[in-house]
């Protein structure tokens, strides 16, 4: 037998048959094109921010990280919860310079 150890029912004629009936496959293959392992640990993190801003009750215009960081920020500075339809004193006034926007 030429089966793998994890194989159920070790009658396979081939090694590469048995790993065939398992369907195995590789993760991330396309690196070439930038679809790998670090650009999906990137947008978990992005999502993770969009969900902690969310969860402390604001409203973030997109998913994006900028976005995100935006709303937390306008939190901080205000003590009230974005909504997209504010605009921010603090991007366009003299504090502009200040935080993560400089």
């Amino acid at each position: 037998m030429s089966c793998s150890s994890g194989c159920l029912t070790q009658d396979h004629k081939t090694y590469g048959e048995c790993l065939r009936a398992k369907n195995t496959r590789v993760a991330y293959c396309n690196s070439a094109s930038g679809r790998d392992y670090t650009s999906q640990k990137r947008a978990d993190q992005e999502l993770d921010l969009y969900a902690s801003a969310v969860k402390q009750g604001h409203d973030p215009e997109n998913t994006g990280t900028a976005a995100s960081l935006m709303a937390l920020e306008y939190g901080e500075r205000t003590g009230s919860a974005y909504q997209p339809t504010q605009q921010p004193d603090f991007l366009t006034g003299p504090a502009a310079n200040e935080g993560v926007f400089a």
